[in-house]
């Protein structure tokens, strides 16, 4: 399904988290547990990162992370939930979007039903 914006239009991305399971708090924490330890407290850049399921905990703790997204409609629902530290993100296509930094962890976030 394509989209004018990207191929989450904000309908899609309204509901995202809840309809893919990125809500489940114990998932969430043990992704950002195993991505905490595996960056080495570098810099971290998650590809599609969505509406930040993973990267605003990351954020949280304190790590320096950036994003890249196809879909303005998903950044805009990250926007809703950040408090505090704002997340960079990239608007583009992650397979030829480049974003500056030297990153000790770049990974794809996949959603788990």
């Amino acid at each position: 399904m394509s989209h004018d914006d990207g191929y989450f239009d904000h309908d899609i991305a309204a509901t995202y988290d809840k309809d893919h399971g990125g809500t489940d708090p114990v998932l969430v924490e043990q992704t950002v547990e195993l991505l905490s330890e595996l960056s080495g407290g570098g810099e971290i850049l998650e590809f599609a990162v969505g509406t930040g399921r993973v990267a605003l905990p990351l954020a949280a703790r304190g790590f320096t992370v950036k994003g890249i997204e196809l879909s303005r409609a998903m950044v805009s629902e990250l926007r809703k939930k950040e408090s505090g530290t704002y997340l960079p993100v990239t608007i583009g296509d992650m397979t030829d979007t480049r974003v500056t930094g030297d990153f000790s962890l770049v990974f794809f976030g996949l959603q788990h039903d």
